[in-house]
């Protein structure tokens, strides 16, 4: 596996979590007995992705303001600077995809493989401007939640990119 693949793939893995319920959040919560019907808001059969393109360096320490919510998460990154370049959104079917072009030509291809109440799986794939494939993982994101892929080289930095289903 090559180093900067390697890279991306431990950035992924790693900021899988972002969209957990914290344990007080799962205590708050009344259990559905087995067999009754849960209270939840019901399963709609499109899934609303957005993917963020943000530009995270260390040659500036300043963070974009439109950041606020994920700078908890950025924080764990070896950077001090974050701004925000895009933001791109598309509602996609199970089974459907939808591909993002990024910063530097890139792409980013999203395909909903399932979901359920609680999660949404995806495959996600990141692929250079030659095509050639830099990640090609598959993970859960939480009902409205956001998990973070990070690694394309980008200028003096990377490229970080922000993930959510909502549903």
């Amino acid at each position: 596996m090559t180093r900067r693949l390697s890279s991306l793939l431990a950035a992924a893995l790693l900021t899988c979590g972002l969209g957990l319920s914290s344990p007080a959040d799962a205590q708050s919560r009344p259990m559905t007995p087995p067999g009754s019907v849960s209270q939840a808001a019901p399963v709609r059969a499109k899934v609303d992705v957005e993917v963020r393109v943000v530009y995270a360096t260390s040659a500036h320490s300043r963070v974009d303001s439109r950041l606020s919510g994920l700078t908890r998460y950025l924080s764990h990154l070896r950077f001090t600077g974050y701004e925000l370049l895009d933001t791109q959104k598309a509602q996609v079917a199970l089974g459907g995809k939808a591909s993002f072009t990024v910063e530097g030509g890139r792409k980013v291809t999203v395909t909903l493989l399932g979901r359920d109440e609680s999660r949404a799986r995806v495959r996600v794939q990141v692929s250079g401007s030659n095509d050639k494939q830099l990640l090609d993982t598959t993970m859960s994101v939480n009902r409205d939640g956001t998990v973070i892929v990070a690694g394309p080289k980008h200028q003096d930095g990377i490229l970080v990119l922000p993930l959510t289903a909502r549903y």
